[in-house]
């Protein structure tokens, strides 16, 4: 009987690659990837191969295919991968980095981001935020992809990621998002939107903590919140079960006051459904700049019992993210690429976000994210050191 397209005779066997380094932390790491083709004896490059080359390139700023291709040519990074992984097929192309990594369902590449996952802190804030890939509209400028991250505040890094169509379903997504983390003692923070009763339950099923903030898509809990502090306020918060901190920051010419406060959820009649919630919290910013003032009341509901200094820390820090989604659009442009391939376009950004944990935790030098990534050119001792970084 005859063979089927693309069907390998019995007596030919696949290529075997040999990796130089087959030690190492991260070849071991990468080998956990499924490879997405169908092995032939024409396969020149393995999958250890092309993630090796796609995610070191991408650490040292290469922004698109064509540049991981030319960076990867150059005669002294071509030497330092040899050392780590089997290239005598070559370099591959940007063709073949483009097909290949798009073939990759992103969920698979979850053993990079785990690299991190003994470096969180047991009170790590972990907030969950969501970004527009705004190169990645297709033909019709419509539906660019949209990412749902779960970020460590702590460290920096983005610890997963799954694909949202629209912003809507953001809420559908945070369950299945949640799902894939190992949360256990850290706190969870996001935005209101996802301030819903499902999302709480998948929070503290995994026995984390939470602090959410409330507003108008849930406006019976919300004047209900308002209300308690409105008589807490009356009696100055006398005789009442309460806990406050105030923090005051100066930067750059402003002065940042900020008073949090928690009073006891119990009793509160929609409260019931909300998960562990213990206390409700009421956060007040006053910003000063030259003659502009400007002020914010917040609320929220949290399982943190009466704790409120982490409280505090964990709002803090998820208004912190904004700055991690501004390190990607600088360092690495991602909201300048143009590339509509959506699972290529999802994996390529998660590659970004890893490269940045790296270059994060990198504090052997006090340069920023883009000088470290100019020295990691020129400097394969600096590769080196970034690659063990992780661990």
């Amino acid at each position: 009987m005859g063979l089927k397209k693309g069907q390998m005779p019995a007596h030919i066997q696949p290529k075997q690659f040999h990796h130089p380094q087959n030690d190492s932390s991260w070849v071991t790491i990468l080998e956990q990837v499924d490879d997405p083709r169908e092995m032939s004896c024409n396969t020149k490059h393995s999958i250890t191969t092309i993630l090796f080359i796609a995610f070191t390139t991408v650490l040292c700023g290469a922004k698109n295919w064509e540049e991981m291709h030319y960076l990867a040519i150059g005669e002294d990074f071509k030497k330092w991968l040899s050392s780590y992984v089997d290239i005598d097929g070559g370099i591959p192309s940007k063709w073949t980095l483009e097909r290949v990594i798009s073939l990759i369902p992103t969920e698979t590449l979850l053993p990079l981001i785990l690299l991190f996952k003994d470096h969180a802190k047991m009170k790590d804030t972990i907030a969950i935020d969501g970004k527009t890939l705004r190169g990645s509209k297709g033909w019709d400028k419509k539906n660019p992809l949209h990412l749902l991250h779960a970020w460590s505040v702590e460290n920096g890094v983005c610890l997963a990621q799954v694909t949202v169509d629209q912003k809507s379903n953001e809420i559908t997504a945070f369950p299945e998002l949640i799902s894939k983390l190992e949360i256990k003692g850290a706190v969870i923070t996001a935005d209101a939107l996802h301030t819903q009763k499902a999302s709480i339950k998948a929070i503290v099923d995994k026995k984390a903590d939470y602090a959410f903030p409330v507003k108008e898509n849930q406006s019976s809990l919300l004047e209900e919140i308002k209300l308690l502090f409105n008589e807490a306020d009356a009696v100055q918060f006398q005789g009442i079960d309460a806990a406050h901190t105030e923090t005051v920051e100066k930067k750059g010419g402003r002065v940042e006051s900020r008073r949090y406060e928690l009073l006891s959820a119990k009793g509160l009649p929609e409260i019931a459904g909300w998960a562990g919630c213990e206390c409700v919290g009421r956060v007040k910013r006053k910003r000063s700049k030259g003659d502009k003032t400007t002020e914010e009341t917040i609320y929220y509901i949290t399982s943190l019992d009466f704790d409120v200094e982490q409280f505090g820390k964990s709002v803090r820090d998820h208004w912190n993210v904004e700055s991690l989604h501004w390190a990607l659009d600088v360092t690495f442009r991602e909201d300048n690429h143009r590339y509509q391939q959506r699972i290529g376009a999802a994996n390529l950004s998660f590659l970004r976000k890893t490269a940045l944990g790296i270059l994060t935790r990198d504090t052997t030098t006090k340069k920023g994210k883009a000088t470290k990534q100019m020295r990691a050119v020129s400097s394969p001792e600096y590769r080196d050191h970034l690659l063990k970084n992780c661990f």
